[in-house]
């Protein structure tokens, strides 16, 4: 074999391979005896039919083609390597020629990584915003718990709505007069101390009595997810059914059990200190992360070329119209109400970001010789098996039947060793 490697414009490759016609008519000898086996053809048994009627049967030219889908992916895989190319996208065959007695010849196309050039990214002093857990964070927290045992109670009483309240109301929309689409609701439970409706839509909630039926003005954000409504004046009228109040349990030794099988409360407050102290570690290695991948990332030199960005915007449009759907909306109203143009710009942005960042890691974890091991895979298996409350069995039985899982596994564990060494490698000072 033979391979001649030509570089083109843009990070283009091109292969020219040559495989000698001794190796090649090997190959079409075998592909020839592949399809025999497998043929059923008039008036033989299978796999019993002479090589010239098989050859016949079949066509040489669909025969000269599994010729080359069988030589060709070992021969470019041999190239790559002894060439050490990094390549952008899997080389494509543009072209071959062969007659069965003459060399086989193939062209094949493919794309480099563009090149990067690393600033400093070690030894560097950097400033980041240091998060601290407010002083009563304890409190808050228990009272957050407390919360999410509590249960609720119609009130009897003959008050008006607070901002501690659960309102159960009737409503209906209208802007100039006319109904909003999807804007009205039957029984709906508002919490009116932690709604995420318009705003004004709780507040105007707020010192009414159950049984009233009352108007409430508000006004759409100027960047609501409809287009018609932004900035739109509407008017809604309420029906107060019930109001519903939160019982908060008593916060005593047999809460602190029911909560995590807890001897006293004085155990749960630890436990729930602990769980501070640990997320406001979490939150600065974040925040010292973000901020020194960002500085490595504003140094860092590398020319993407657009081949390589208009793959990843399919990519990104594809995930982004998913999970809208996923969430129930309508993908053809949120490119109408946003624009296609800022759509298309949001997705430009986006691939840029994740092919910057991902060829700066690849790099850093190069120039410093990272290798994954199997006891990354493994802690990374069990990361994601306990993120989503599954066996690491079940990730290892995933992993085994799509090939992108893997791929995507071994890289979250160089992004890992990446991150390790630029945050035990520089000096971070909180602001």
């Amino acid at each position: 074999m033979a391979v001649k490697i030509e570089n083109l414009e843009n990070n283009a490759i091109k292969f020219d391979i040559t495989i000698d016609a001794q190796d090649a008519e090997k190959a079409y000898k075998s592909a020839v005896s592949k399809f025999g086996k497998n043929a059923s053809i008039p008036g033989f048994r299978k796999g019993k039919a002479p090589s010239n009627v098989v050859e016949k049967y079949v066509g040489k030219e669909r025969i000269k083609v599994q010729v080359v889908e069988d030589l060709f992916p070992p021969e470019i895989r041999k190239a790559i390597s002894e060439n050490k190319l990094e390549l952008a996208i899997q080389p494509a065959i543009e072209s071959f020629s062969f007659e069965v007695g003459k060399d086989l010849t193939i062209v094949a196309r493919a794309e480099l990584k563009p090149p990067v050039e690393l600033g400093q990214y070690k030894n560097l002093d950097i400033e980041y915003q240091e998060y601290k857990a407010p002083d009563n964070a304890l409190d808050l927290e228990i009272e957050a718990v407390r919360t999410r045992f509590s249960t609720l109670e119609t009130i009897k009483e003959d008050r008006e709505a607070t901002d501690k309240d659960i309102a159960v109301i009737d409503f209906e929309g209208f802007v100039n007069n006319e109904p909003i689409e999807r804007g009205q609701g039957k029984a709906y439970a508002l919490d009116l101390g932690h709604s995420n409706f318009i705003p004004g839509f709780a507040e105007g909630i707020l010192g009414h009595k159950k049984g009233e039926e009352f108007t409430i003005d508000v006004t759409f954000p100027e960047d609501y997810g409809e287009e018609k409504l932004k900035g739109a004046k509407a008017q809604f009228k309420i029906n107060l059914i019930k109001i519903r109040q939160r019982i908060l349990p008593e916060l005593n030794d047999e809460f602190a059990k029911k909560v995590g099988n807890f001897e006293s409360v004085d155990a749960l407050k630890k436990d729930i200190a602990v769980y501070i102290e640990n997320s406001t570690k979490n939150e600065n290695e974040k925040r010292k992360m973000e901020t020194i991948f960002n500085k490595v990332i504003g140094e860092a030199k590398v020319n993407i070329q657009e081949t390589m960005i208009a793959r990843e915007i399919e990519a990104v449009f594809a995930e982004t119209k998913q999970a809208a759907e996923q969430q129930g909306q309508d993908w053809d109203k949120i490119v109408a109400a946003q624009g296609m143009p800022v759509i298309q710009q949001q997705a430009r942005d986006e691939a840029v970001r994740r092919i910057k960042n991902s060829l700066i890691i690849e790099k850093i974890a190069k120039s410093e010789g990272i290798k994954i091991e199997q006891a990354d895979i493994v802690e990374q298996v069990s990361a994601i098996a306990n993120a989503y409350k599954t066996s690491p069995q079940e990730i290892l039985k995933e992993v085994a039947r799509n090939n992108h899982f893997f791929t995507a596994i071994t890289q979250q564990a160089a992004i890992k060793k990446v991150n390790d060494i630029l945050l035990q490698n520089n000096k971070f000072i909180a602001k």
